[in-house]
């Protein structure tokens, strides 16, 4: 194993010109106030050996480093390392309170960087002690000793805070042998791999042990440039602002091969993929972490042409305990456990690491060699590891079942409104969300849409919204960014109370009827067709097989509403009016499709006769002649199974779809008429049709519905999967 150091005094002898860091420095003679800078790994071995001999000379032992990233930052780092002194990184968005508690949990004696703004009680002089790689260094006299008085553990290079979930940052003590153990079977894993990353680009705090690791010492170890700027110039302000344009600016500035990025990072990216693809093309890898990953985000990446890796870890472990990667991936995991960790699972789920634990909690005495993650998870048959969630923040509902929040708010990562969404409902009948959105609008169709995804105990019941960001609420967050579940449900207290005394009502028909047709809504959903109109993949053939099976069932929708009417009993004449107001409204829509179908260049007759590639698909054919069935031998309510398949599907997604076909394919407004004026229409309907079912109270009615919308959701959900086969697979009327 190679150390650190070792390293880059090995490059600067074999490559003394080569471009260790790539960036920017001030230059108040400049218009912009910055400039382009470089430092070879010569220039920079020779910076680092010079800020050594500064701090050895300031006879300082644990210093704490506060500063923007920089050349400066990565010089006082390596620099400490070599003169084997104590660094404690401080983030720049850690508050005063957290920095204090922090400088009194360590041994520190002096402070270095930019001071002033946190520390304005005379406990650093006026003037620095020295310079470190251009920072100022000041000597650290606390007003108390530090905590409890207890001695760093030996051998402690590296002290880095957690923010934790309180608030209180804690000291997690590592040893230099430990952080570059984790770097060199990082490298060793990505050149295994086949992953030749010659420039990484730094994108979170440098204070961050995991960029710390990934952005400075991995590249060092690999001969390769790491590109160091201001978080501002890559879009980053404190701890969770973010400028997707000025992240796009940097990508074009900078072409990096590879990237640490969070789930929010990840989706920003993946938008700008979709909006400028030669943005991306340089990545090679791209590590996601920090939070659970969705699966379908993952997807969306890859889609994408975005190389992202989901991993594992946390600090007092040295950052990283498990990877996916190259050739060893697999979506909704964290990845295969890497060499130096051994991984266990608990009785209770909780997710145990042997092999690469900490020194200990500055100020504490613990001695760890099994470190308890406090995260619950599992080891699959080809042992790949999975994060369900935490365990403290697990919910338990009145029904007595266990639920990580993590999990179902790791599927809003691809959800329009759904962005900033915290589960709760802890001992209660119903999980509850409080959703940060400026875009109510949205949110009951992404609601429909989650929900789809996750068996019944899972699914959120009732909804409060917030138009205030999370982050604009005091005390609602931790300092890294997550929720404080405990503090959200206090503060909508009264909003979750009211929604919980409304759900502990006996529910209308129509929350029954969506309830219990999810699953079969669910499989309509996954249909291919979805992804690739949200991924501008959809195609002119698919678009066309689509209208072209919307003709054959729509142009049965009036003679069905006909015969749903003539067959229903007499105490449902206020039902069979509202059938003849429909019909008004449904009378001549398959003449639209066929319109549509013209101005796309397609062939509407061969659609009108059945006949070619304009056949009827086996699925459609069934499904007309389900409801047929239905209305002539059975139960005539069974058709408004259909009705709620149809319009239900039409307002939660048609309008999008519409648009996001429109765009793609370029097609104008005449092409679209049939998509876009049902999204519209249907939005009325659905109001009216949700009344109506409310009024049906006989549970034989009742239950004929249901199982008449589970039959469509299947039937229709089979046509949906089936459109990127050939017409010949399709059609009922194969040989």
């Amino acid at each position: 194993m190679e150390g650190i150091i070792e390293a880059l005094q090995r490059f600067a002898i074999e490559r003394p010109n080569q471009i260790a860091l790539l960036g920017e420095d001030w230059d108040k003679d400049d218009a912009e106030g910055y400039r382009p800078c470089q430092l070879s790994y010569a220039r920079l071995l020779a910076e680092v050996e010079r800020a050594e001999q500064q701090i050895i000379s300031s006879g300082c032992k644990c210093i704490a480093l506060r500063a923007e990233n920089g050349f400066d930052w990565a010089i006082a780092d390596l620099a400490s390392m070599k003169a084997n002194i104590t660094l404690v990184p401080v983030p720049m968005f850690f508050s005063a309170a957290q920095v204090k508690h922090l400088l009194a949990s360590a041994r520190i004696d002096a402070v270095c960087g930019d001071w002033h703004c946190v520390l304005d009680d005379g406990n650093h002089k006026e003037k620095p002690i020295s310079l470190i790689a251009g920072l100022p260094l000041y000597q650290y006299r606390p007003e108390q000793e530090a905590m409890a008085d207890l001695p760093l553990p030996a051998q402690t290079a590296k002290i880095t805070f957690t923010s934790g979930s309180t608030g209180q940052p804690k000291g997690v003590c590592l040893s230099q042998a430990h952080l570059e153990q984790v770097a060199n079977v990082l490298s060793a894993s990505l050149l295994a791999s086949g992953t030749d990353i010659e420039r990484h680009m730094v994108l979170l705090p440098l204070s961050t042990l995991l960029e710390n690791v990934t952005g400075l010492y991995i590249p060092l170890l690999l001969g390769a440039t790491s590109v160091i700027v201001r978080g501002e110039a890559v879009g980053l302000t404190g701890s969770s602002q973010f400028n997707g344009a000025v992240f796009a600016q940097a990508l074009a500035k900078y072409q990096p091969q590879s990237l640490v990025v969070t789930p929010a990072l990840l989706t920003a990216l993946t938008r700008i993929a979709g909006q400028a693809p030669g943005l991306i093309q340089p990545l090679r890898f791209v590590a996601v972490g920090g939070a659970k990953v969705s699966p379908a985000l993952l997807q969306q990446a890859h889609q994408s042409g975005i190389p992202a890796y989901e991993g594992y870890g946390l600090s007092e472990c040295g950052s990283v305990v498990s990877l996916n990667l190259p050739g060893a991936m697999k979506p909704g995991s964290c990845g295969r456990v890497l060499p130096h960790c051994q991984v266990s699972v608990a009785d209770d789920g909780e997710v145990m690491v042997a092999g690469a634990a900490m020194l200990g909690y500055a100020g504490e005495t613990c001695s760890l060699e099994v470190v308890a993650t406090g995260d619950l998870g599992y080891i699959d048959n080809e042992q790949f590891l999975h994060i369900t969630g935490r365990k403290k923040n697990q919910l338990i509902t009145a029904y007595g079942r266990n639920i990580s929040p993590e999990w179902i708010e790791s599927e809003t990562q691809t959800i329009a409104g759904l962005e900033q969404f915290v589960v709760l409902g802890e001992g209660k009948n119903a999980l509850a969300a409080v959703v940060f959105s400026s875009r109510p609008d949205l949110i009951e169709a992404g609601i429909e849409r989650l929900n789809a995804g996750f068996p019944d105990y899972a699914r959120i019941k009732h909804v409060v919204v917030s138009p205030d960001p999370l982050l604009s609420i005091s005390g609602l967050m931790t300092s890294n960014g997550r929720p404080r579940r405990d503090a959200i449900a206090d503060y909508f207290h009264n909003e979750l109370f009211e929604k919980e005394n409304v759900m502990s009502q006996i529910p209308s028909f129509f929350n029954v009827l969506k309830q219990q047709t999810a699953d079969a809504q669910s499989y309509m959903y996954s249909a291919p067709v979805f992804e690739a109109c949200a991924q501008g993949q959809i195609t002119m053939q698919t678009y066309t097989a689509f209208l072209t099976q919307a003709y054959h069932h729509v142009k049965h929708t009036v003679p069905l509403l006909m015969g749903c009417g003539s067959r229903l009993p007499e105490q449902y004449e206020w039902l069979r009016q509202a059938l003849a107001e429909y019909i008004e409204e449904e009378k001549g829509h398959h003449e639209w499709i066929l319109d549509d179908i013209r101005a796309c260049q397609a062939d509407a007759e061969a659609v009108k006769y059945n006949q070619g590639e304009g056949r009827v698909c086996t699925p459609i054919e069934l499904m007309v002649a389900y409801l047929y069935h239905q209305i002539d031998r059975r139960n005539p309510m069974a058709f408004f199974g259909m009705v709620w398949v149809l319009e239900g599907t039409s307002v939660n997604v048609g309008g999008q779809m519409a648009n996001m076909i429109q765009s793609t394919l370029g097609l104008p407004d005449k092409a679209m008429v049939y998509l876009t004026s049902h999204s519209t229409l249907d939005q009325e309907h659905i109001k009216l049709f949700e009344g109506l079912m409310n009024k049906i109270d006989d549970p034989v009615d009742q239950q004929a519905v249901i199982d008449g919308a589970n039959m469509v959701f299947r039937l229709y959900g089979e046509m949906l999967h089936s459109l990127s086969q050939p017409v010949h697979a399709r059609s009922a009327n194969a040989a």
